[in-house]
């Protein structure tokens, strides 16, 4: 109980945002070979997540991480107004498998904080979550995960966006962003 009173306070204070950069437009299709695992552990791609001719916003989160619990509300919000209008990849990213610091009972619970308790995310272990970084990789502090992060690519593949931690007011520009990508053609 005592657990769960922090966690809701620690969640519930400000996140503080690292970086926001838009970055160059590398193709979403080099990602594609990358391998993950699905919610069941179940060997996929990255590519099999993606449909084409929809922009695409990938989310990693870990169920430890203070500023991915105060995004989640946002994406999940964004999630729930645009629909199918976009590829959502949710990927939740290990240390191992399993992770000893994201039992099933804390992914459950970040899950349901956010909203999100029906969202079929996929798991990336370190080396996938490297592969996706890419040059980006750079970003990420000596001695930290750099999570949470998000990438947006347009319809045509094209990444647009690229940011890693959040703070409460991240989420309308955020938004913003995911629906001008929907509406472009």
């Amino acid at each position: 109980m005592i657990l769960s009173i922090g966690l809701a306070l620690f969640a519930a204070a400000p996140a503080l945002a690292q970086d926001r950069a838009p970055t160059a437009g590398r193709s979403i299709s080099t990602l594609a070979g990358v391998p993950l695992k699905s919610r069941n552990g179940a060997p996929i791609t990255l590519g099999s997540r993606i449909v084409p001719g929809k922009p695409t916003l990938i989310a990693f989160w870990a169920s430890w991480c203070g500023p991915c619990y105060a995004e989640a509300p946002h994406l999940n919000r964004i999630r729930k107004q645009l629909g199918e209008r976009y590829n959502f990849i949710y990927i939740n990213r290990r240390e191992g498998d399993p992770d000893p610091d994201q039992t099933p009972a804390w992914i459950a619970r970040f899950l349901a904080y956010g909203g999100m308790t029906d969202v079929d995310y996929v798991i990336a272990d370190v080396a996938a979550y490297r592969r996706i970084l890419g040059k980006d990789i750079a970003t990420v502090p000596e001695g930290r995960v750099g999570i949470p992060r998000v990438y947006l690519f347009d319809r045509n593949g094209r990444q647009i966006y690229m940011s890693h931690g959040f703070a409460e007011s991240d989420g309308p520009e955020l938004e913003r962003l995911v629906k001008q990508a929907v509406a472009e053609r």
